[in-house]
């Protein structure tokens, strides 16, 4: 079975991280360009995936926006999904990246960004556990089923990351600082002697 894991297109937040102080990260849309890219990588995904295609997408506005126009270009019929393990890195029901307390400094630095959970959100420890269960619970019993050849996973930056370390036994050592994927870029992963491998295969130019 092909997965392929797709950021969505550039957002709101992607251009002027301060809009999250007043909108929760649920609620930011794609940009102009980031429509444009989705547009693009919609049109590669048509050309990667038969009608035994079945997508997931996380509930945020910026993946819908992704999802949708990815999916409007796959085969009449395909299953189209939401779950909300596959939501962003909560950082907080309203993020001030201007206004960091000394408190959350400190205890940042003595925690380390994987470790380190932000008031009302998430450490990066548990979007890993997040991207485990979305495996377990959802992933693994459609391979077991075999009704499909493809999955499409519309998501985003930290939990793609995350769900590549649990994939690819990454250490935890190596999970900080991780500089995201492209927007509207496409993973594509393959299970091959029971061990799981990735490679970029897409990258919209806009």
């Amino acid at each position: 079975m092909n997965i392929y894991v797709i950021r969505h297109g550039e957002s709101e937040h992607n251009v002027d991280r301060t809009v999250m102080a007043h909108t929760h990260d649920s609620q930011h849309s794609l940009t102009e360009k980031g429509q444009k890219q989705v547009q693009l990588t919609g049109e590669f995904m048509r050309d990667q995936v038969n009608e035994n295609t079945l997508l997931y997408a996380s509930p945020y506005l910026r993946t819908m926006q992704t999802a949708e126009a990815i999916h409007s270009r796959l085969p009449e019929g395909v299953p189209f999904y939401q779950n909300p393990l596959i939501r962003e890195w909560e950082l907080g029901n309203l993020y001030d990246f201007t206004n960091r307390t000394p408190e959350a400094k400190k205890e940042f630095k003595a925690a380390g960004q994987f470790y380190f959970r932000y008031q009302n959100g998430e450490s990066l420890a548990d979007v890993y556990l997040r991207a485990t269960m979305f495996m377990s619970s959802v992933v693994e019993r459609i391979k077991r089923q075999g009704r499909y050849e493809n999955v499409i996973i519309v998501s985003h930056a930290a939990f793609m990351q995350m769900l590549l370390a649990f994939l690819m036994n990454l250490p935890v050592d190596e999970l900080a600082g991780f500089k995201p994927i492209e927007n509207a870029s496409v993973l594509k992963i393959n299970e091959v002697n029971g061990d799981y491998q990735y490679e970029k295969i897409y990258v919209p130019s806009v």
